[in-house]
């Protein structure tokens, strides 16, 4: 499966773009799949398994890893913060540094929903959902432009059916803030302050005491403009059909304003600092400009898309910082919170806040008491529900019996392997270990492909060691493999990676077109957790074989290295001055963001959900390896989250009321962005491509979110037409995927007689296959 996430998908109509031309692989001969017969019942409940537990020895997690007290992410949580380690040369990052005007020249968020803002001309939109905010250099409409679209807006692809695309309306200036002293865009300087991994502020400036400010934080109910020493001024190019002043008092006022599109917004202002003036007002000129007439210092501004009475309670209350934190109740659940620290009054002592379909379905029982009767809709997730609240409380389900061994997490099922199913097993590997190179086919110009090419011997080695128990093999694998991951450690890749000091990471030393935009911080989340997971294989079985004589194990030894992986992409240490926090994933909308360091007029985009369950299952396997419970917690909470997250917006039972009804026959997303939905991918639009993305690599994780449900929807209305007709890897990633709903229609597959090997992708081995398909037949 050699193809190029960073290429262009398909073009959306509109929005004209390249498409790469990508040759699929040579096609082998065809050999005909009969699809497996279902029936209501747990298909393990028909078969007898044989115990062999006295075969196995499989690692098991430590008795009290788990932390069951305290914060989870109270720091430390790695044992070193220090510099990244020497091999990284030191370089400046081509994309410059934001104005952060004399704040210091820490981490920079890298992937976060504020970073389109950040580059080239600063006008490419952000999404703190539910609303849109942007940069507009309009030279009649200059200011910060805000806008918030409805579901009925939505547009839809009308050639395929179901649709191949849905997308939202974008730039849509219904309010512009500015000031009236602003007489030109040229005159506005753009200063990005306090960016932190869910919140930001914008000041747009005339100089140090006449500014701007905007708190950004993600699910904010208002968007707040706070103006200094300048005169407020309202425009929008929808246009302004009515002004009216609704309620007032000496400190506050309420207006509702009637756009042409016939939408009703209220406005609130709050004067924190003194009264209003007796004759202060606002005033409609021209049909698209509101000007007050008084300046007032500290003047807080909101709108808000709905106009619920209940939302007057929390006008002149607004976010600037959310923090996190999380507590691990018991061995099954998690809870976990959004601290948000407000500032102003408001007359419930609480601010305005929306939330996902994903965070509502998990909350506490206390968040049904602030719930109000508001809801917005969200661009790609469905409805948002207001709440008059400072926090949101979470709880969710975690996979604690999740580690290293094959489990069917779905059907409560752990490996039990007949001698007939071991025997198979030990004949893929003999022929795996002794014919495969991992040196050579992992000394490629790709972090992404070599790392699937080392995890894949690394699940091989678990296999070899913990499953078979043959030390003869291990051992030869594991001499292998640690020679192979030598090279990265020693950072003599084809590319070797860097430290940018400029925003802070490590990144390949190929352009930003090479290694799917690695140098650009694109999925550095796929790519860099192969080779975590790599190192935690190697770290338990070089132990379990070795010891830890005086620290010269390879875990000791080579633990910085991985570790400066993990806290470039996972870092979740909030004051590690080398790395931002979270760099990949995103605590509010549950999963992480694959594009880095590249303008998108729809945002960041997800592309493969079962990479992104990599990345966090990686960390949890790192967690294991090293005990560190923190780390374990933490994964463990994040894919819990992700758990709903998916279900929700990205792989789509029949039963799903969440995404549009007719988008759903899709079954799964394509690309998410945060504005659009593309049933595609950015390497061709075959269906296998768009399924098994969201599928490689199959492990014990993927039963943790692909339900039994979802993949028998999904094999019956979209794999198993076309299974016959797919003849390379991807139909190796099919079979495998299928263990997670009959184990022995998958375990057939990969056990016959002269199996074709060409049905294998280049991350997956037989050997694998065969373990996780067979554990459970």
């Amino acid at each position: 499966m050699w193809y190029d996430r960073k290429a262009i998908p398909p073009p959306l109509p509109s929005r004209p773009c390249g498409a790469a031309n990508i040759e699929p692989p040579p096609i082998p001969p065809r050999r005909n799949v009969q699809p497996p017969t279902f029936s209501s019942e747990d298909p393990f409940k028909s078969r007898v398994v044989k115990p062999v537990a006295e075969l196995l020895h499989l690692y098991k997690s430590p008795a009290n890893v788990q932390s069951l007290h305290g914060d989870l992410f109270q720091s430390p949580i790695l044992p070193s913060l220090g510099p990244p380690l020497s091999i990284f040369k030191s370089v400046q990052h081509a994309v410059p540094r934001p104005n952060t005007g004399n704040q210091d020249s820490g981490p920079l968020e890298t992937n976060k929903f504020y970073t389109n803002i950040l580059l080239e001309d600063n006008t490419q939109p952000i999404w703190t959902h539910p609303y849109s905010l942007w940069f507009s250099r309009d030279p009649e409409l200059f200011g910060l432009a805000i806008n918030h679209t409805l579901a009925p807006q939505r547009v839809f692809d009308t050639t395929t059916n179901p649709p191949r695309f849905f997308f939202n309306p974008t730039n849509i200036k219904s309010f512009v803030f500015k000031a009236r002293e602003f007489s030109s865009v040229e005159d506005i300087k753009l200063e990005f302050q306090d960016m932190k991994h869910m919140s930001m502020r914008l000041l747009l400036s005339l100089n140090d005491s006449q500014f701007i400010e905007y708190p950004l934080v993600q699910g904010m109910g208002f968007v707040t403009a706070i103006y200094h020493d300048l005169v407020f001024e309202l425009r929008s190019a929808v246009g302004f059909r009515r002004l009216e002043l609704v309620t007032t008092n000496e400190r506050s006022y309420k207006y509702h304003i009637q756009l042409e599109d016939n939408r009703v917004w209220p406005l609130y202002l709050t004067s924190p600092k003194c009264s209003f003036p007796q004759d202060f007002q606002l005033s409609l000129t021209k049909n698209n400009t509101i000007t007050s007439s008084h300046k007032i210092d500290g003047l807080v501004c909101q709108l808000s898309g709905d106009s619920v009475p209940d939302i007057d309670l929390a006008a002149g209350c607004y976010p600037v910082t959310c923090n996190l934190s999380g507590q691990t109740i018991n061995e099954q659940l998690t809870n976990y919170r959004f601290d948000y620290s407000v500032e102003g009054p408001s007359q419930s002592g609480t601010t305005l806040m929306y939330a996902l379909p994903h965070h509502k379905a998990t909350f506490s029982s206390e968040m049904q008491k602030s719930e109000i009767n508001s809801k917005l809709d969200s661009t790609v997730k469905g409805a948002m529900t207001g709440y008059l609240t400072d926090s949101f409380e979470m709880e969710v389900q975690i996979p604690n019996e999740l580690g290293f061994e094959p489990v069917a997490l779905y059907l409560d099922r752990k490996s039990n392997y007949s001698h007939a199913t071991l025997s198979k097993i030990q004949e893929a590997a003999i022929q795996e270990v002794r014919s495969g190179d991992p040196q050579q086919e992992s000394n490629i110009d790709s972090m992404y492909f070599s790392g699937k090419i080392l995890a894949k011997y690394a699940w091989i080695l678990y296999v070899t060691h913990y499953i078979l128990h043959d030390e003869t093999l291990t051992r030869e694998l594991l001499s292998k493999l640690i020679i192979a991951v030598e090279r990265f450690i020693t950072n003599e890749q084809v590319l070797p990676l860097t430290y940018d000091s400029t925003w802070k990471g490590i990144i390949s030393s190929g352009t930003s077109s090479q290694d799917f935009g690695n140098s650009n911080y694109n999925d550095h989340h796929f790519h860099y957790s192969y080779h975590v997971i790599t190192a935690a294989i190697i770290s338990l079985v070089d132990n379990d074989l070795n010891g830890d004589t005086n620290n010269h194990s390879w875990l000791s030894t080579n633990r910085d290295w991985v570790e400066c992986l993990v806290r470039d992409y996972s870092g979740a240490d909030s004051n590690d001055p080398y790395f931002p926090q979270f760099r990949s994933f995103d605590w509010f909308n549950g999963h992480s963001w694959a594009k880095g360091l590249f303008p998108s007029g729809d945002g960041k985009d997800e592309e493969s959900t079962s990479e992104d369950v990599n990345s966090c299952y990686a960390i949890k396997l790192w967690g294991l390896a090293t005990k560190n419970s923190k780390l374990i917690d933490i994964a463990n909470l994040q894919l819990g989250i992700m758990k709903h997250v998916f279900q929700s917006y990205f792989l789509y039972e029949n039963s799903n009321t969440i995404e549009p009804k007719g988008f759903i026959r899709n079954k799964v997303s394509g690309i998410l962005f945060e504005n659009k939905v593309d049933h595609a991918t950015y390497f061709g639009m075959e269906p296998q491509y768009i399924h098994m993305i969201h599928a490689i690599p199959i492990t014990s994780a993927s039963s943790w979110v692909r339900s039994p449900t979802f993949v028998k929807e999904e094999w019956e209305q979209n794999m198993q037409p076309i299974i016959n007709q797919v003849n390379d890897g991807w139909k190796g990633i099919i079979m495998l995927n299928m263990a997670l709903l009959d184990p022995k229609f998958s375990y057939d597959f990969f056990s016959q007689p002269n199996f074709n090997r060409n049905f294998l992708d280049n991350g997956q081995s037989l050997t694998w296959s065969l373990a996780y398909a067979g554990a459970f037949i």
